[in-house]
């Protein structure tokens, strides 16, 4: 289990993500608790321009329209959860930009957004610091001066503390899921497989997640160039104490570009 693909996260986020993960991820009572979260933490104007970066299917991005927020981009490598979304936008009829890039190299203009949010433990992906803070420094490039950033991270202590070596539930009727940890210095080490009940074996894939502590955000966020950095908010979105695989609590980090 000590090996990784370090480009996992170019491959897990598709289909079955969403059945694994939809807990969490398809979820309307958690998806309107961030966001709740997001309008009391950034304040947020009607007119201010948002981009929902590592935004996935955009579930957080689809609230805010729904909320008034019109001018919403969502940023995403998955092209599956891309299409996804923006099959769901149609339908309730908001208007969102969905692209698809890197976060390393997003491809928009500079100073293009008021805010950039990345939710979910969306940020953490690299073992190597320098790596994730590449991302970092392309936010700061996409915010306009005193624009803001919002991370909502793992809770390091909180995952430290509360580490479990293993869990698994059901997804549902068919697919059970099933995660072994490592926890290593840097962050913990999982693998997931996921099973049919009748096909079996779907997934088997190990991945990474950094577990950063404030002092580390701050550290990386200054060099980055960013200011007025708040790392001591908590975000609890589930309402249930189950095993949500490291979203269980989480560290609210904020920052903005001078």
């Amino acid at each position: 289990m000590d090996e990784y693909d370090p480009t996992w996260w170019q491959h897990i986020f598709d289909e079955t993500y969403l059945i694994t993960d939809a807990r969490s991820v398809c979820c309307p009572e958690v998806t309107a608790a961030e966001v709740d979260m997001v309008e009391a933490t950034l304040r947020l104007k009607a007119e201010d321009r948002i981009l929902d970066l590592c935004g996935g299917q955009g579930r957080h991005a689809i609230e805010l329209n729904r909320r008034g927020y019109r001018n919403v981009t969502v940023v995403d490598y998955s092209q599956v959860l891309l299409q996804v979304g923006a099959h769901d936008a149609t339908k309730v009829d908001c208007s969102i930009h969905f692209c698809r890039g890197d976060a390393c190299e997003v491809g928009l203009a500079d100073d293009s957004f008021d805010v950039v949010l990345v939710m979910g433990n969306s940020f953490g992906y690299f073992k190597e610091d320098s790596q994730n803070q590449e991302i970092l420094r392309e936010i700061r490039r996409l915010l306009k001066p005193g624009g803001m950033v919002l991370l909502d991270l793992i809770h390091s202590d909180y995952a430290r503390k509360q580490f479990k070596p293993s869990s698994w539930h059901e997804a549902n009727e068919d697919v059970v899921v099933c995660r072994e940890r490592k926890l290593q210095k840097e962050g913990v080490l999982v693998r997931e497989i996921v099973l049919s009940k009748e096909r079996g074996l779907i997934r088997d894939v190990s991945y990474f997640a950094r577990l950063f502590q404030p002092q580390d955000m701050e550290a990386l966020l200054t060099e980055s160039g960013f200011q007025h950095i708040d790392c001591g908010g908590i975000l609890v979105s589930h309402p249930t104490a189950d095993d949500y695989g490291l979203l269980n609590k989480r560290m609210l980090v904020t920052a903005y570009k001078p």
